[in-house]
């Protein structure tokens, strides 16, 4: 355990365990007592804590998504070209996968083979990302950063 997990509260560990673990093997691979075993906490704090094993990844899917739409509201808010944004955005997104490569399976698994969340999660959070980078394409086209035969869906 590292220094970061060892001075986690129950809560943070149940997350950080939890989230290397669905990442690993998706929601139906993976099961309250082993979440328990590599948090080291009791398996009735994920109860406690989350409600349940659906809340539970419920909330790892939304922390992962967290990260992608905080960068999008810290690159909004910068006063640069559209594509600087985007190369901004797509550089500070490669720096997180570098730290947690296993991570952005997660949402692949999700996309690929849906869970009760599916909807909701594509609905509420990663269309929010898709919309963010088409508009950053679709302005750098308008302004002669990006070729105009692209398409903005596309890229």
């Amino acid at each position: 355990m590292n220094p970061v997990e060892a001075s986690a509260s129950s809560a943070e560990k149940i997350l950080l365990a939890a989230t290397d673990l669905f990442a690993a093997n998706h929601f139906n691979g993976v099961s309250i007592k082993e979440i328990a075993k590599k948090s080291g906490v009791n398996s009735a704090l994920i109860s406690y804590y989350f409600g349940g094993k659906k809340n539970l990844y419920q909330e790892v899917l939304n922390e992962q998504s967290n990260l992608f739409l905080n960068l999008i509201a810290r690159v909004s808010s910068k006063d640069i070209a559209p594509l600087a944004k985007l190369r901004e955005y797509i550089t500070a997104i490669s720096e997180v996968q570098k730290l947690h490569p296993h991570r952005i399976h997660l949402i692949y698994r999700e996309l690929l083979t849906p869970t009760f969340m599916c909807d909701s999660f594509i609905k509420n959070r990663l269309y929010k990302i898709h919309k963010f980078m088409s508009e950053l394409v679709t302005e750098a086209i308008a302004d002669g950063s990006i070729r105009n035969n692209m398409h903005s869906l596309h890229m």
